[in-house]
């Protein structure tokens, strides 16, 4: 408790800081408009909002503060913004934690508006209630949220709205030291179009109008987590036709705990292993953007059998259950053709670019570190990368492997945290160049050590090291 009271007031000092620097006059709120997707194991949130322009002059600033005022949530894994009438995207430049400037491609004339559109994702912000549950219970989740819009902009036409959920009821948050708003606008939802609403709210809400609240609603689903996932890309030295891709996940699921003893005579007889809809993970579903040709599938005890390909989905089955709080630990291996991920450099001689997914197909799970690594061919040389987020840190170095003669492989590992499902569609390029005197300076070294080998065999069999004596004729 004293380490989340620490963390929740850094937050909230942070945000304090830079709400002092920004003016809360230039810019109003005609509309805005909050979706938040539930249907996931993370929190998609989308933001329409029509704005005004307050000021004297023209401007192209506009701050948009995506914290809750409270610490609810303490990290945001991905956010963009677009121009709703042409879709151009605006790039979020993160200011201080949680606010972001949003720089319109054209400035907006006084008096006028402006339509944008806002999404971002949050994870580890749902927390199953109660903690533990029986076998045949249903799974139920807490998401802690303010009610109204954390905004430095005062907003006239405001509405929420959650979907994703079949089941839903708002929750009193009593936590100590939680920040409210006074003389806040009494809101009740209601159900509209299979989502659950508040609003719209048309009194005026005042800037960082806080009003924590909480929504409880049923999600039988596992809250998987690979809380460590390690993606590596092996690209040959030579046109062998196919990469070889391996990734190590450590598994974990955030749902709900059993309040006893796993029964495996109970999980057969509820044929919960056949069900999609239970808060234990069963099965690991891949679609086939990936070509998974020749694949594996190991873990700690060897070889893992259960396993298979419906379709365009791979489906893998765990030796066990995966209930709230137990871990599970895998690594999956498959080869690619190497024209889908490489590809020569125009004008550019002996230089390529690959071109790989920044995440596999897992679906609805989450990531917390993940280690992305390209080992080019050996005396390869490195260039540049380019990744669509970005990313903790970027190390260079060096890994032996079959065959290696002199430093090994180069190795390239991108770092990235609290990332999701969704962002397999992204892809990092990675640039290197290898010439041919790379590859024919390898082969005439491995070829060196197998003569030197061979020589010395030969030459240590013409020596008598034989403790006989000579028989005398």
């Amino acid at each position: 408790m004293i380490v989340w009271n620490a963390v929740v007031t850094a937050i909230m000092m942070a945000v304090a800081c830079a709400a002092a620097s920004i003016d809360g006059s230039a810019w109003e709120n005609l509309r805005y408009t909050r979706t938040i997707d539930l249907s996931r194991s993370y929190v998609k949130e989308t933001g329409l909002i029509s704005v005004k322009n307050l000021q004297d002059s023209p401007s192209n600033e506009y701050y948009l503060t995506v914290g809750d005022g409270n610490g609810f949530v303490t990290s945001i894994s991905a956010i963009s913004a677009a121009l709703m009438d042409s879709n151009m995207p605006i790039e979020p430049e993160l200011v201080e934690p949680f606010v972001y400037k949003l720089t319109f491609p054209v400035p907006v004339a006084p008096q006028s508006t402006l339509d944008i559109k806002v999404r971002f994702v949050y994870v580890d912000a749902l927390q199953p209630l109660p903690a533990k549950i029986d076998l045949a219970e249903k799974q139920s989740l807490l998401l802690k949220l303010n009610k109204f819009v954390f905004s430095p902009y005062k907003t006239t036409d405001y509405t929420l709205s959650f979907s994703g959920i079949t089941k839903g009821q708002e929750m009193e948050i009593t936590t100590a030291n939680l920040k409210a708003s006074e003389n806040v606008p009494d809101v009740r939802p209601q159900v509209q179009e299979n989502t659950l609403q508040y609003g719209p709210v048309l009194e005026t809400l005042e800037p960082y109008t806080i009003q924590p609240m909480g929504l409880l609603y049923e999600h039988n689903r596992p809250l998987l987590s690979a809380t460590n996932y390690n993606r590596s890309i092996w690209l040959p030295g030579s046109e062998v036709g196919n990469v070889l891709i391996e990734e190590y996940y450590e598994l974990t699921n955030k749902g709900a705990e059993l309040s006893k003893g796993f029964s495996r005579v109970e999980w057969m007889k509820g044929k919960y292993e056949q069900s999609r809809n239970h808060f234990a993970l069963s099965h690991l579903e891949y679609n086939a953007k990936e070509s998974f040709d020749d694949y594996y599938v190991t873990d700690l005890v060897g070889q893992v059998s259960s396993h298979r390909k419906i379709a365009n989905n791979l489906l893998i089955q765990p030796r066990f259950p995966i209930f709230g709080g137990w871990k599970y630990n895998f690594t999956l291996g498959y080869h690619g053709k190497l024209g889908d991920y490489v590809h020569k450099v125009n004008d550019e001689p002996d230089t390529y670019m690959a071109k790989i997914p920044l995440l596999n197909t897992l679906r609805d799970a989450t990531y917390g570190d993940v280690y992305l690594s390209f080992y080019l061919p050996e005396n390869a040389e490195f260039i540049d990368f380019a990744s669509p987020i970005a990313a903790e840190s970027l190390d260079l170095g060096n890994e032996a492997s079959y065959l290696d003669v002199s430093d090994g492989h180069v190795k390239v590992t991108l770092h990235y945290k609290n990332l999701f499902d969704d962002l397999s569609n992204l892809d990092v390029f990675i640039k290197y160049r290898y010439t041919k005197t790379n590859y024919w300076w390898k082969v005439i070294k491995i070829a060196g050590f197998v003569f030197i080998g061979l020589t010395s065999y030969f030459l240590l069999s013409l020596i008598d090291i034989s403790i006989e004596k000579e028989e005398k004729k």
